[in-house]
């Protein structure tokens, strides 16, 4: 039996000390840092653009809990967690079953290069693009529906009744790709043996889908559940650049999630608030809405029967 050497021992341990120790600077001072500036903040009575800082304790956070306002970008982010999620997950599970059948890997990268493609550009260009394309008098959406005679469906996207819908439309067509690219990965990793021996049993190429692919995608599914989640809570430029329209307004409340709301209060457009301390104590609970949804998630799939292969 080979004796480990002390010498090799020990320059191992320094290596992982060399390598890791700068990672925890870094995140303490990019990460724990600017939270424990934000929760200090939170605590006090402050436009962030003065010396003046009134300490008042907990009367931010007391507030929240009675504006109307921020209650309700809470429940926007809500709907884009629950509604952006099960049309994400389920169109990116459909591609997934769709590329999957494809025998040739050359149209599989192509159909996912396609489909990744918006992630490559910027967020503010798409989201004016989209809003051109929803534009109620000159769009092309509406265009299209008077053209093929359908003009009795167009409908003002960009109003109070449609907004949030439109603002989801841009959301979805934007991260299904990127998660097309997850979910691909992860169902290459699936031995073919399985396949074969359910083919064999007779099942079906949905079937196959349905009893071996989605089971063995679950930690797959997990982690695009925790990442869209992130995502609805964070997203900023989007809905920002979508909501404005390219005309210098502030994001119609209807849209708002909170990373924009809490922008508008700290900074503001055209409606200057400047409340940085109040926004402060927004992120506290946005980081613990999070640090909550991605427990429960983890929960509820850590419950489930895990399969290995």
């Amino acid at each position: 039996m080979l004796m480990e050497s002390p010498i090799l021992n020990n320059r191992y341990k320094n290596f992982i000390l060399a390598t890791t120790i700068p990672v925890f600077i870094l995140y303490g001072i990019f990460m724990i840092f600017p939270i424990l500036q934000s929760l200090y903040y939170s605590l006090f009575d402050w436009s962030g653009f003065t010396k003046n800082m009134t300490f008042i304790g907990l009367k931010n956070y007391a507030e929240l809990g009675t504006d109307n306002f921020f209650l309700k970008t809470v429940w926007t982010s809500l709907k884009y967690v629950l509604y952006g999620g099960v049309l994400i997950i389920g169109i990116t599970l459909l591609f997934t079953y769709a590329i999957t059948g494809y025998k040739s890997k050359r149209m599989k990268d192509l159909v996912q290069m396609i489909l990744f493609m918006p992630n490559t550009v910027s967020p503010v260009a798409l989201a004016l693009l989209w809003g051109f394309v929803l534009n109620t008098r000159w769009g092309l959406l509406n265009s299209i529906l008077q053209g093929l005679g359908l003009g009795f469906l167009a409908q003002g996207w960009l109003g109070d009744d449609y907004i949030f819908g439109a603002a989801l439309s841009l959301l979805v067509w934007i991260h299904v790709g990127f998660f097309i690219v997850i979910y691909l990965a992860g169902a290459d990793r699936i031995p073919p043996s399985l396949y074969e021996a359910a083919e064999i049993d007779g099942a079906n190429e949905w079937k196959r889908f349905i009893m071996i692919t989605i089971p063995l995608l679950k930690d797959v599914i997990e982690t695009s559940i925790v990442l869209w989640t992130i995502f609805a809570f964070k997203i900023f430029g989007y809905i920002y650049a979508f909501g404005a329209g390219g005309c210098g307004s502030d994001p119609s409340p209807g849209i708002r999630n909170l990373s924009v709301q809490l922008y508008l209060t700290a900074f503001g457009k055209r409606t200057p608030i400047n409340r940085l301390a109040y926004a402060s104590a927004m992120a506290i609970i946005l980081l613990l809405l999070v640090a909550i949804l991605i427990y429960l998630i983890r929960k509820v799939f850590k419950s489930t029967e895990i399969l290995e292969y």
